[in-house]
Order: structure tokens, then sequence, then C-alpha cells
């Protein structure tokens, strides 16, 4: 048995196709893919001029979302934004969304300033609302900026004709005249220069070819002496060494009249029994001089042992 599909069915089912294409293209229009997770966050201004439901909200130049309601508040006579901003950005808490002119026919875009809070702002949370001047505001700064500028160019034309004043014109004239002068010396000295130096080019060079060979030989020749002192003194303190353990060897075998000192006994008991006698007649000599010594300016006598 073949199922049939009434009239009825085919016709609601057509609507109901037409109905959701319908309502994607509108919110595709508006600036919101149905295929996207959105966060809806509100914005309150005193004024929305140039502002539509379809005005894309832009983050540095990047369309993030997009106004999906505009609302009259009575209590305060304020305009109440919903905004439906795409949920893969981070918006910190403290951001602000501001109005900002896009040119001189009045078109005006939702800027978006992230702000520097960790904490992200809730589904639901209205943001700090910041409005830009308009056009005319703009022209009123600038108006104001202009005015400024003459004002200061006046006072800068006034402040100029004080200094060029008659006698400073006349030192002014004098210091370019003196400055030209010296730029004309300056030029003459330079020109001298480059032609001594073109004329002298062949002595220069070999001037310093003789100063660049001298140094090469000053440099070899001080290398050699401190060579050869290195290796003289090493000579020196090798000989030396030589020298000190052959007469340690000397004094240990008992060589020589300090070794056979330091090692013969009886030769340093016999010097020690010397020294004390020599020590025992020094002392009887100053006690008795008269025993050692006699002297008389009448000749000689005998005199008996005492």
């Amino acid at each position: 048995m073949k199922f049939k599909i009434s009239r009825e069915l085919k016709s609601a089912v057509f609507a109901i196709l037409a109905l959701i294409l319908f309502l994607w293209g509108y919110n595709f229009l508006k600036g919101k893919d149905l295929l996207k997770k959105y966060h809806t966050y509100y914005a309150v201004f005193d004024d929305v001029n140039g502002i539509d439901n379809s005005t894309p909200v832009k983050l540095q130049g990047l369309p993030v979302g997009s106004i999906q309601r505009m609302k009259f508040r009575e209590k305060d006579h304020k305009i109440v934004l919903t905004l439906n901003i795409d949920s893969e950005y981070f918006i910190p808490k403290d951001s602000k969304i501001k109005i900002e002119g896009s040119g001189v026919l009045g078109g005006r875009d939702m800027v978006l300033s992230l702000g520097f809070s960790p904490e992200a702002a809730k589904d639901g949370d209205t943001l700090q609302s910041v409005k830009a001047g308009g056009f005319s505001e703009l022209i009123g700064n600038a108006q104001q900026q202009l005015e400024e500028l003459v004002f200061n160019t006046n006072k800068l034309i006034k402040n100029l004709n004080e200094i060029f004043n008659e006698a400073n014109k006349a030192n002014l004239s004098a210091t370019l005249l003196n400055v030209k002068q010296l730029t004309m010396e300056l030029r003459s000295l330079t020109r001298e220069s480059k032609i001594l130096i073109s004329e002298n080019r062949s002595s220069i060079r070999r001037t310093m070819q003789s100063l660049e060979a001298t140094g090469k030989n000053a440099e070899e020749i001080t290398t050699q002496l401190k060579e050869a002192d290195y290796r003289k003194l090493l000579e020196n303190l090798t000989k030396s060494t030589e020298n000190l353990n052959k007469i340690l060897q000397d004094l240990q075998a008992g060589k020589g009249s300090l070794g056979k000192l330091t090692k013969d006994e009886a030769l340093y008991e016999n010097l020690n029994k010397t020294t004390q006698s020599l020590n025992a007649l020094l002392e009887d000599l100053k006690r008795n001089p008269r025993r050692y010594v006699h002297f008389s300016l009448f000749g000689k006598k005998d005199k008996k042992k005492e």
C-alpha cells in the first residue's frame, strides 16, 4: 500500500521551511548568525543618533556582534541597547562600549574597548557606555584649536618683531657676515690642504711605510731582548741551583773545613778547647799585664818572679 502525502501536509511543511528560511535571512541581514552562540549585554546612552538595529559592534575594526534591540526607558529618558556579542571573545567586566562618528555625513559605529579585569562580563551585564562627540562637537573643537593656533601665531610674530629690531638686525647682519667670511676661509684652507696632500702623497706614503717598518723592527728587537733575558735568567738560576746542591753534598760528605767541622767531632772538641784556653789567656792578660809585658825607660831590671 503506497503512503500518500496529502496536499495539506505538503503545504504545512513548505510553510515551516519558508518561515525558518525567513527567520534565518532576517537575522543574517541583522548581522546575527543562527549557528553561532552569542552573549547578551546592555548599554545605556542619552542619544543614539546614527545608530540602528543593524549597526555592527566592532573590536579594533573587527565585527564581533551587533545591536539586537533599541528601547526607550521612560523613567530616566535614556536609550537601552541590547547587544549580541560572539561568545568566542573574552569580554572583561570593565570593558566599555562607545559610539564613534565615522564620517562627516553622520554615520556612526559601535566600538567595543576591552578592559583589563581578569573577570569576564556575565551574560546580561550592562557595559559602561562612553559617547563621543558628533560632527558639530568636532567642528567646535576644531574651531577652538584654530583660535588657539591663531593666538599663538600672533604671539610668535610679535616676539619675532621684538627680536628683529634695528639694533638686533645690525648685529645679526654682522654675525652672518662673519660666518660667511669664516666659511670662505675654511673652504680656502680645505682647498690648500687637499693640494698639499696631493703634492706630498708619495712622501707621506713613504713616511708611513718607514714608520710601519720601524715599528715592526722595534717589536722584533723587544721580543728578542725578552727572550734573551728570560733565557739568561733561567741559565743563571740553573747554575746557582747546581752550585748550591754541590755545596750541600760536600757538607753532607764532610768535605772542606766547614764539612769537617760539622762531621769531625774530635776537631770540634779541639777547636772548642782552644777557644776556651784563648779566653782564659785573655782574662789573665787583663788581670796581670806586667807578667807578660816589661817596659822601662832606663833599661831592664831583673825582677823576681812573683
